[in-house]
């Protein structure tokens, strides 16, 4: 993988989410670079990747499907507030 591919990742998520942690835009971006994404839908898929990097990494939502053999609407539902918060916050909104 191109290190020229993940920088550019990088400031896509940076653009978008001034606020997200390195760690977590650094992730975001290697996954990304790893994927072939559509020309002119790089903004979802970065709005994609870094809801699911929060809801997997930064909420109960893997412990629900697991631990508590939830579906994942469900799961999704129980976290959403949570996620929706930090995608707020990492923009650089208040929740």
């Amino acid at each position: 993988m191109a290190a020229g591919a993940r920088r550019a990742w990088a400031e896509r998520v940076r653009a978008l989410f001034p606020a997200c942690p390195g760690y977590f835009r650094d992730e975001v971006a290697e996954r990304l670079a790893a994927r072939t994404v559509p020309a002119g839908l790089e903004r979802q898929a970065v709005e994609e990747m870094v809801r699911s990097v929060i809801r997997h990494q930064l909420t109960d939502y893997d412990a629900l499907l697991f631990k508590h053999t939830l579906t994942r609407e469900e799961a999704r539902q129980i976290v959403e507030r949570e996620v929706e918060d930090l995608l707020a916050e990492w923009r650089g909104r208040a929740p």
